[in-house]
């Protein structure tokens, strides 16, 4: 077995090589480490003070960088708004007019996020944790206090945990003009009253695009998701990648994927056009592209700037050369995070419970032979992420090689921390990334009403 040596109690689907696994985990484990503030100050900007950890000054850096592009596209949208409406004319804002000096006064709708939380409660219920099993209700909280400090208007709807419920609340969703982007609170496949077949977890029915049936209920309520307003990239029509399938241990396949970097400026740049903000990205994968993406640059001393110019390029010098290692090869996080790298320059060993594939930056994918281990990927590698949600999994800290960057994103810890810690002070650990992907959600949402509404 190909992770025998971790002696693992249980290998069963430990990777999440299907998604419903992982997202089991998400919220939960977003919750459990965001450590987010509900408070007004840290809403509008938290400051990190002297006794934080480097780590928590960087990804706090990153998400603010994220936050202020989502509030400048916030303030300028509602200019243009209000400059819309008192000018009955779009032709003079074309013209780079100065909004203040023409009285722009009032409130514009703002861009609206809507989460649909399958609950018994009409109301808030983040207190009682019976009602709230998964902290989707402390969760739902957060983003509402920073949707509100960055200009986004968040509304919680709470439905019967119903098949039909949830049906009817996300296509009124989808339907309404006034809704920019959706945010649905998974797990919700064990708070059903309505669906109980034996204890079998599988959708009601058939995918259109694969013509089987569903892992599970909620992969059936992502797919009745709008891809025009699904703020977590989870639509199978708006996944930008395929899992790669390799059949010989040396054979090399081609990966569907989009070019496309992700950015974290909103405002107009010379040649991109209405419909070409994007793709969207799953937050948590976007989150930890995000925290690479500045480390490496601050490491290889790289000035950027929030001019998009060359953007692009500055990434590929940025992730060019290095090599990572990425446990978990799911739809929602190992799979696009391996893509989004390796589409920037770097090499990525993707392992999960069956398999390594190795991403290269040319667009393809092998799948390596069996004498590559796991220990080769991690020793080789100056990056590791860890997604799995597991317990009986931990990664020997004497495979991870001095001033790598160690990112874990399970809801429990895959690294001994306190070896890690003190036998590789080189090393840049960051236990958890739920700040910056609440910011992902957020610019996730802006790409959307850029390209749709």
């Amino acid at each position: 077995m190909l992770l025998s040596r971790l002696n693992l109690a249980s290998t069963n689907n430990i990777f999440g090589s299907s998604r419903l696994r992982w997202c089991q985990q998400w919220h939960v484990s977003l919750m459990l480490h965001c450590n987010i503030r509900c408070s007004a100050n840290y809403a509008n900007k938290e400051e990190c003070t002297p006794t934080e950890p480097e780590y928590l000054a960087r990804v706090t850096q990153t998400a603010e960088r994220i936050r202020r592009s989502v509030r400048e596209y916030t303030a300028c949208y509602s200019k243009i708004s209000i400059a819309q409406d008192l000018l009955g004319s779009r032709s003079m804002i074309n013209q780079e007019r100065d909004l203040d000096d023409i009285g722009c006064t009032g409130s514009p709708p703002k861009i609206k996020l809507v989460g649909i939380l399958a609950t018994t409660s009409s109301h808030n219920t983040c207190q009682d944790n019976t009602i709230d099993t998964h902290g989707n209700e402390k969760y739902s909280e957060q983003i509402s206090a920073i949707c509100a400090a960055d200009g986004i208007a968040y509304e919680p709807w709470r439905v019967p945990p119903t098949k039909e419920a949830l049906e009817r609340s996300i296509r009124h969703a989808n339907e309404r003009l006034d809704v920019h982007g959706i945010l649905v609170f998974y797990p919700v496949f064990d708070k059903l009253t309505d669906v109980k077949s034996g204890g079998s977890l599988r959708g009601p029915s058939k995918c259109d695009i694969t013509g089987v049936y569903y892992k599970s209920m909620d992969d059936y309520f992502r797919d009745l998701v709008s891809p025009q307003k699904d703020v977590e990239g989870y639509h199978r029509k708006a996944l930008r990648v395929k899992n790669p399938e390799c059949k010989e241990d040396d054979e090399e396949t081609e990966v569907m994927t989009s070019c496309a970097a992700p950015t974290d400026s909103h405002t107009t740049t010379a040649g991109v056009t209405e419909g070409q903000y994007g793709p969207i990205y799953p937050c948590t994968a976007l989150a930890v592209f995000r925290i690479l993406e500045s480390f490496l640059t601050q490491s290889n001393d790289i000035n950027f700037s929030h001019d998009n110019t060359n953007w692009i390029n500055k990434r590929c010098f940025a992730f060019a050369n290095i090599t990572m290692t990425i446990f978990n090869r799911s739809e929602v996080l190992g799979l696009p995070l391996a893509t989004m790298l390796s589409n920037q320059g770097a090499t990525i060993y993707s392992v999960d419970k069956n398999s390594i594939l190795k991403f290269q930056p040319d667009g393809r994918v092998r799948r390596e032979q069996s004498t590559t281990t796991i220990e080769n990927c991690v020793r080789n590698s100056s990056v590791i992420v860890s997604g799995v949600p597991s317990d009986d999994f931990t990664i020997p800290t004497d495979w991870i090689s001095d001033k790598s960057i160690v990112i874990n994103v399970a809801n429990v810890s895959n690294f001994d921390e306190e070896t890690l810690l003190t036998e590789k002070p080189g090393v840049t650990y960051v236990p958890h990334v739920g700040r910056v992907t609440v910011a992902a959600l957020e610019s996730n949402l802006i790409c959307l009403h850029r390209n749709y509404h």
